[in-house]
């Protein structure tokens, strides 16, 4: 009994502690970064949202990223829905690395220089998109931008 009260003076003091926080954290203007929930979505097409020729040679759209790919074959006339139409290829089980990897890869090394991490925020919700309703995930795709 005494230990039942001991676990439940624990639950209540973290509960109210975490209530604390969570309290100092929002009034404090912090609050989850999460496109197309907590925020507007800036990037609802996904990869193209983003990856597009800035100019002034800043050029990434991902027809520019792939062309630094050495033995990396042209797409452009196949590939009309980014990055969907990329699955023709990067899928479980065939020759090229799946496409998930590769992105999950690109997008979080060396975090403390990568740009997905240190000006987006390295947000899942910028590629991905969240069904509130149901819970189910799925991946943003759009027009190709090239």
């Amino acid at each position: 009994m005494k230990q039942g009260r001991t676990v439940l003076s624990l639950v209540v003091g973290l509960a109210i502690l975490g209530g604390t926080v969570a309290l100092s954290a929002q009034s404090a203007g912090d609050s989850a970064f999460l496109p197309g929930i907590t925020v507007k979505d800036p990037f609802p097409n996904g990869c193209v949202d983003c990856h597009k020729d800035q100019g002034g040679g800043k050029d990434y759209r991902v027809i520019a990223e792939l062309a630094k790919i050495d033995g990396h074959p042209k797409v452009e006339k196949i590939v009309k829905t980014v990055p969907k139409d990329c699955l023709m290829c990067h899928k479980t089980g065939a020759k090229a690395p799946e496409l998930q990897k590769v992105i999950h890869r690109v997008h979080f090394d060396k975090p403390a220089s990568n740009p997905f991490v240190t000006v987006y925020k390295g947000a899942c919700l910028n590629c991905h998109a969240l069904d509130q309703t149901t819970g189910a995930m799925s991946v943003k795709s759009g027009p190709k931008n090239w």
